[in-house]
């Protein structure tokens, strides 16, 4: 498993965590238990700052990870963490019931969108932003299948010709070529954190490489475009034209 699912379900745990024991200390603050919220608060006291730090950490390495374009409510929930944390820590310490209600609500609100992936807190039809789900096979041909057979204006055409011809002679090799090797190196690098190692993983609604029907053409067309779902990053500019012909290459042995 990559590195990016285990941070992810370290940071929802933490979320999870926190918000538990925040919870219970405002339950026993509404309901004018001193002497027990006193109690709590000193035995949880490293382990609310520890919890605190694992989740702007965990949050902040998964936000650099983040393929593509941040969406805006991964800023909203970044924004919300950095606010509601010090405003919970005052107003736990000065007792202060409406802000400790208050920012209760808004970390039940931060765990429902690192759940959902949605500031309206509805998942969409395709997996959330961040649902491990196993990848969903293409039953039926796509838009992203019908690719154009020319990416772009090639400089060379025959040179285009022969890169095309050798990728498609790369879905019947077995042996590991140095361009597969090569292709599964960016493929675990740039391709791993939502469609898994194996390709099944399905992060960001990705695809279950193993059961796509795209042909070789479609997959560098939509490698190099992203996909029309907007989830996949154009690869264009980050890749060569080589490096895409590798990573498709290699992404072809995964069926």
């Amino acid at each position: 498993m990559s590195a990016s699912p285990i941070l992810l379900r370290l940071h929802l745990l933490v979320i999870l965590a926190f918000l538990l024991f925040y919870a219970l200390k405002a339950a026993l603050l509404l309901l004018n238990r001193q002497e027990q919220l006193r109690a709590l608060r000193a035995r949880t006291r490293v382990a609310d700052s520890l919890l605190g730090f694992l989740i702007l950490l965990t949050g902040g390495v998964l936000l650099g990870q983040y393929p593509g374009p941040t969406p805006s409510w991964l800023w909203v929930k970044l924004g919300l963490v950095l606010v509601l944390l010090p405003a919970a820590i005052a107003s736990m310490r000065r007792q202060f019931k409406p802000g400790v209600v208050l920012t209760l609500l808004g970390f039940v609100y931060v765990y429902g969108l690192a759940e959902t992936g949605s500031i309206t807190l509805r998942k969409p039809s395709q997996p959330a932003t961040y649902a491990t789900t196993p990848g969903l096979a293409e039953a039926t041909a796509t838009p992203d299948a019908e690719a154009p057979s020319r990416l772009a204006e090639p400089d060379n055409a025959q040179d285009t010709e022969t890169a095309l011809a050798a990728a498609a002679a790369a879905q019947d090799e077995v042996a590991p070529t140095d361009g597969l090797v090569q292709g599964k190196v960016l493929f675990l690098k740039n391709c791993a954190v939502c469609h898994g190692p194996d390709g099944r993983l399905g992060l960001n609604g990705a695809r279950d490489l193993t059961k796509s029907n795209l042909t070789m053409q479609g997959r560098m067309y939509q490698v190099t475009h992203g996909s029309l779902s907007k989830k996949m990053p154009p690869f264009a500019g980050k890749l060569t034209d080589e490096q895409i012909q590798q990573v498709v290459a290699y992404s072809l042995t995964l069926q």
